[in-house]
């Protein structure tokens, strides 16, 4: 759980419609990075929708026939990050196939730090609005989307397991790692590097040991 100096009410997040032509989804392109760049750089307070328009070159009228608001946007954000973490998360699980666990931990921590450290301002913002801006449920969806791909992993990743409920360890795993790296991204920058990696690496390595024949007991 994240604290915020305020809280705030949950918004409604809407989006108008959905591209379907090439023009449209260019459009949609240009206001998304748009938004990128100004969120990351100006903060989602400072940042209005006019801005966006102008930075994505469209009028102010055609970014409303997409998005209902700056927090559709954000919104619309956070769903693209999920889905390039998922595709990222496939690829890397699978090139790490049956070479161990501490393979397997390392491709996970890296891949999500990789993908955090891309742009950790965006981020940072992103972060800040999710509570706000994403439904209970949809959080729920891409964190279980997420511990599935994990628990998979486990499975072929050519090492035993040492804890009795794979499901469950992925889920402590996931959520070990999304909940460390995003509280190291809004706290302080300081501890988001490499020694976080470190230690998030030895933690859960050590955790999904335990209970192996020679290893640590439970």
């Amino acid at each position: 759980m994240t604290f915020t100096k305020k809280a705030r009410e949950p918004v409604q997040i809407a989006v108008r419609r959905k591209p379907r032509q090439a023009r449209s989804f260019m459009t949609v392109e240009a206001i998304l990075e748009a938004a990128r760049i100004l969120f990351a750089r100006d903060g989602f307070e400072a940042t209005s929708t006019t801005r966006i328009a102008e930075v994505a070159g469209v009028s102010v009228g055609s970014l409303y026939e997409y998005f209902t608001s700056k927090e559709a946007l954000v919104a619309k954000l956070i769903k693209c990050h999920c889905d390039y973490l998922m595709a990222l998360y496939g690829n890397a699980f699978k090139a790490v196939e049956g070479q161990g666990l501490e393979a397997l931990v390392d491709a996970w921590i890296d891949t999500t730090a990789d993908a955090y450290a891309e742009n950790v301002a965006l981020q940072r913002v992103l972060l800040e609005q999710m509570g706000r801006v994403s439904k209970l449920r949809h959080l729920q969806r891409v964190s279980m989307a997420f511990t599935d791909l994990l628990e998979q992993a486990l499975r072929v990743c050519g090492e035993p397991i040492g804890r009795p409920d794979l499901h469950l360890a992925a889920f402590v795993m996931e959520s070990a790692g999304e909940a460390l790296i995003h509280r190291s991204i809004i706290y302080t920058a300081d501890l988001f590097g490499y020694e976080l990696r470190r230690e998030l690496k030895v933690m859960l390595i050590l955790y999904l040991r335990a209970g192996v024949s020679g290893g640590t007991d439970n």
